[in-house]
């Protein structure tokens, strides 16, 4: 889907490899700041820093963010559902 919405293979080989660091620090500023939201609200939205909002705010505009948070949230809801539930993923 993020190819179908114009991300480079670039960028979804960066995404997917979250093992390896240097392909993500390749990335444009804003895609990375995005990642980082991402892994800090995997933890807790409490965590979310002023100084990452900055960045955030930087690259994206306020939709965008709202839009970025959604994605995150709904990732989460998704899997801490189905991994609960022993839910295995269909292709």
């Amino acid at each position: 889907m993020a190819r179908q919405k114009g991300a480079s293979d670039a960028l979804v080989d960066a995404i997917q490899d979250r093992g390896v660091r240097a392909p993500i620090e390749r990335l444009e500023t804003g895609w990375r700041a995005a990642l980082e939201y991402a892994d800090v609200l995997h933890r807790s939205g409490h965590e979310v820093s002023d100084e990452l909002y900055g960045r955030l705010r930087a690259a994206w505009d306020e939709g965008q963010i709202v839009e970025i948070t959604l994605v995150i949230g709904m990732t989460e809801y998704f899997n801490r559902f189905n991994d609960s539930l022993r839910v295995e993923p269909t292709r």
